[in-house]
């Protein structure tokens, strides 16, 4: 009786071992699919130099954002100081419309440095490529 229990459940615990040790070992490419160190290193410049200039990018994105910010508070509060109901509602009217355009400009600014930077990238990523097992890796980073 205690055998018929222990064979299923020894065949249970050998199998998932075999199972275990094959995705392991599987996971590797074989030597002539895997990518040379000569590619990896461009590859890593490319993704390297692609997110360094995002980076550059949202941190001026982010010290414009706060230069518009203090801009406006301060034209805020000098509308305030204003004598006229008029003169209060043009100044403020004004801070808003300059504070506009200039977020306006910095999202523009910003996304056509990333765009670049895409395109930089892409460019980069292709130039690295030696042999036609290359053009099997997606290297771009778009997502519909």
């Amino acid at each position: 009786m205690k055998r018929i229990f222990i064979l299923p459940i020894l065949g249970l615990v050998l199998g998932a071992v075999a199972i275990a040790t094959e995705i392991k070992t599987g996971d590797l490419l074989p030597v002539w699919q895997q990518l040379s160190p000569t590619i990896v290193a461009c590859i890593k410049t490319a993704v390297d130099t692609k997110e360094t200039a995002f980076l550059s990018a949202a941190t001026n994105y982010q010290a414009g954002y706060i230069t518009a910010l203090t801009t406006r508070k301060v034209a805020v509060l000098a509308a305030w100081d204003k004598t006229t109901k008029k003169d209060i509602k043009s100044a403020l009217g004004q801070a808003s419309k300059t504070y506009n355009k200039t977020v306006e400009t910095l999202k523009k600014t910003l996304k056509t440095i990333q765009k670049t930077a895409k395109s930089a990238y892409n460019i980069d990523a292709k130039a690295c490529k030696s042999t036609g097992l290359w053009d099997l890796i997606d290297t771009s980073d778009e997502q519909d």
